[in-house]
């Protein structure tokens, strides 16, 4: 994969890869200024419990908001295979996601496909999410509640 400094990275992949990065280390309005305008989030595509109507999220408002409902979980990526396409790229990717479910700790592992799509400047107009619901559910492991003290 290139590296940040690659000068020749597909720019939708750069972006995807930048969309990821940004979110790992939570900053935010890194990753909301990666986005135009009118970019669309559905991730999954369909109807799921993060967007049951299957609208997206659509507006600038609507990606802070999607963030804000994920900014709790922490998101571990393994990138297992990438392809570029005109101004889309479609990545295989596995995930871990660890937060709080129903107030225990647990982690779900998620594979899937997501395809992030760019403008002629760089700026993410889609990611679409392509991942069983069901799937991922079936790989929840609860973890234990540890409390460290510091002296």
């Amino acid at each position: 994969m290139p590296t940040i400094e690659d000068p020749n990275e597909h720019p939708a992949r750069k972006a995807a890869r930048l969309s990821r990065t940004y979110f790992a280390q939570r900053k935010k309005q890194a990753w909301i200024d990666l986005w135009a305008k009118d970019g669309v989030i559905m991730d999954p595509l369909g109807p799921s419990f993060m967007d049951p109507e299957a609208e997206g999220f659509r507006t600038p408002e609507a990606r802070e908001k999607w963030w804000d409902d994920h900014y709790e979980m922490e998101f571990y990526y393994s990138m297992l295979a990438s392809f570029v396409a005109g101004n889309q790229v479609a990545n295989y990717e596995s995930l871990i996601i660890v937060g709080d479910i129903e107030g225990k700790k647990g982690a779900f592992k998620c594979e899937g496909i997501w395809t992030y799509e760019v403008d002629e400047e760089g700026k993410l107009t889609a990611m679409l999410g392509y991942w069983e619901e069901e799937g991922m559910k079936e790989t929840l492991t609860e973890l234990p509640n540890h409390q460290y003290y510091v002296e």
